[in-house]
């Protein structure tokens, strides 16, 4: 459908017309309104209020014009400027006039006489009447019957080339004949005759247009042009002759489309989700209804308007303006939890975190699993670790979680020991401190001393409740066993070096020692090696001389072994 657009004024303009200058015309802003826009209708055209006279380039002669066409259109108006005529309402007396009728303040006998007056029946006892709008002097004619004779004259100084307005208004004072009267200037008439009211006491106003062409002086009268008598008795007042002034405007109308202000659709919203920017076809318009937040960017906010179904409004302004309106359905959000611990130790296994409503999406540090939430301390960082659930589904809610994670610290310690027969070996946790020590020997201090091979655990709880194991492995040294034997000894009794014994003896749970003397003969053997062979071979001292032993001893393992050597008996 084609649409207009229309331009026209918006102020409303006051007539004001030069009292200085009768000639003066001034220009009129005749339409009342502007930038109005229309669309499909018949629309109507305003000229403003107040002048005498209209004309439409429609042929409309009043205020309003209606159109349904584009196009341009034309109102013009004529008025009066100024007024030549001095004491045209004769509130001077009889006087800066003319006439060729007689003149009489007090009796209007016989015809053709006139007066000047504020009543009619003062000045004739058959006349009733007063002055145009009830009051003032006015001009008081008992009528003759000669036609072009002059009822009222003056003479007026006029601008050549310009057109005037001749005019005047006329009463009947007595029942009979009507007055018929014309205008005339310079001894010519202009216009037509006129007859004045059939009924006594009423005003009506007659003129005549009149253009100058080279003069510049002109009589201007009134005259006569009743023949017949029994009446033609009437009255004069509020004679101009004015500059007649005309004006005209014109506005155009130019076809446009219509405005569209169909909304585009928009998905439910969740009442937690950002704010968005509603849409239209055309541009301009004025958006309002709850959630609204910018009624001229269309910005709707879901947490603004609240769950529920929103009656969102767009109205383009304007004759050729539109308006549409869309419901919009807010969401209310879905409440989610997490079960989760506060904090956690670094060295425990992966935790299954629990979601609520269901199955949802996981991140955060230490997540191993984002659809299942399985969370592992030893991925995650030491510290605060900020967990966020969100439930499938549209407008779940998204929960948060802190999990601190505890850091384990593994002592600095010897988890393995090698010790020999009858040695111990010390556990411990290299001088760090912890709330709890628990040993697999049932022991709960910070060390422990163990003699025997084996492998020995202690689990460890921190101040954070972290709890840790260590193992330790103890195993039996081999060749640990040790034997130095002397290469001389001097058994005469001055108790110095009298025995031969070992130097150093360790690590040797039993042993035989024999000596040999140098023939292979076996002088001594003893299953107590440790007391030492003093010299004697059946009580009897040997001779000084070389002599061989042998030591065969078994390990703190059990292995059966022998030493040999020689040693230098001196007395």
């Amino acid at each position: 459908m084609k649409r207009f657009f229309i331009t026209l004024a918006l102020w409303l303009p006051t007539l004001v017309f030069s009292q200085n200058d009768p000639t003066d015309c001034e220009e009129v802003d005749l339409l009342s309104y502007n930038d109005t826009s229309v669309c499909g209708q018949a629309i109507t055209l305003a000229a403003i209020a107040g002048l005498d006279n209209y004309s439409w380039s429609t042929g409309s002669d009043n205020q309003f014009s209606s159109i349904s066409l584009p196009g341009t259109y034309t109102v013009s108006t004529s008025y009066n400027s100024g007024n030549f005529v001095v004491n045209g309402n004769f509130n001077q007396g009889n006087s800066n006039f003319s006439s060729t009728y007689s003149y009489s303040a007090t009796s209007l006998y016989p015809e053709g006489t006139y007066s000047v007056t504020t009543n009619a029946n003062n000045v004739h006892t058959g006349f009733t009447g007063f002055g145009n709008g009830g009051s003032g002097n006015f001009m008081v004619v008992n009528g003759a019957t000669s036609p072009g004779l002059d009822v009222w004259c003056q003479d007026i100084e006029i601008e050549p080339e310009t057109t005037y307005n001749f005019s005047t208004s006329v009463s009947t004072v007595a029942n009979g004949n009507q007055a018929l009267l014309q205008f005339s200037i310079n001894g010519e008439t202009i216009g037509t005759s006129f007859s004045a009211p059939n009924t006594t006491g009423t005003w009506s106003q007659f003129n005549a247009t009149w253009n100058s062409n080279t003069s510049s002086n002109a009589e201007i009268c009134i005259v006569n042009q009743n023949t017949s008598g029994g009446g033609n008795d009437f009255g004069l007042d509020d004679i101009s002759f004015s500059t007649l002034c005309t004006s005209s405007e014109s506005i155009t109308v130019t076809e446009i489309d219509p405005a569209n202000a169909t909304i585009f659709n928009v998905d439910d919203l969740c009442e937690s989700g950002p704010m968005i920017n509603l849409n239209a076809v055309d541009a301009g318009g004025t958006w309002t209804g709850n959630g609204i937040s910018n009624a001229n960017t269309g910005a709707f906010d879901p947490y603004l308007a609240g769950p529920g179904t929103h009656n969102i409004t767009y109205t383009i302004d304007g004759a050729c303006g539109d308006v549409n309106s869309l419901d919009l359905t807010v969401v209310e959000e879905t409440e989610s939890s997490i079960t989760a611990p506060e904090s956690t130790c670094e060295n425990i296994t992966p935790i299954d975190l629990q979601g609520i409503p269901g199955i949802g999406t996981w991140q955060g540090n230490g997540l191993i699993n984002t659809y299942t939430g399985l969370f592992d301390p030893a991925s995650a960082e030491i510290g605060n670790n900020t967990i966020s659930y969100t439930p499938d589904g549209f407008c779940m809610e998204v929960s948060t979680h802190e999990i601190e994670v505890h850091e384990i610290i593994v002592p600095e310690t010897d988890l393995f020991h090698e010790i020999c027969w009858g040695d111990i070996a010390n556990l411990n946790t290299g001088g760090m401190i912890f709330l709890d020590y628990n040993w697999s020997t049932n022991e709960n201090l910070s060390n422990i001393n163990v003699f025997n091979d084996g492998i020995y655990n202690v689990s460890l709880t921190d101040f954070n409740d972290c709890i840790q194991e260590l193992e330790f492995e103890v195993i039996d040294k081999d060749n640990c066993e040790v034997i130095l034997m002397p290469n001389v000894f001097t058994p005469n009794g001055d108790y110095e070096n009298d025995l031969f014994i070992p130097i150093t003896y360790d690590y040797i749970p039993k042993s035989v020692l024999k000596i040999f003397n140098r023939w292979g003969v076996e002088v001594y053997y003893s299953q107590s090696i440790e007391k030492g062979w003093n010299g004697k071979h059946f009580s009897k001292d040997c001779p000084e001389g070389v002599y061989f032993w042998v030591v065969e001893f078994q390990t703190n393992s059990g292995v059966q072994k022998s030493a040999s050597g020689s040693v230098n008996l001196l007395r």
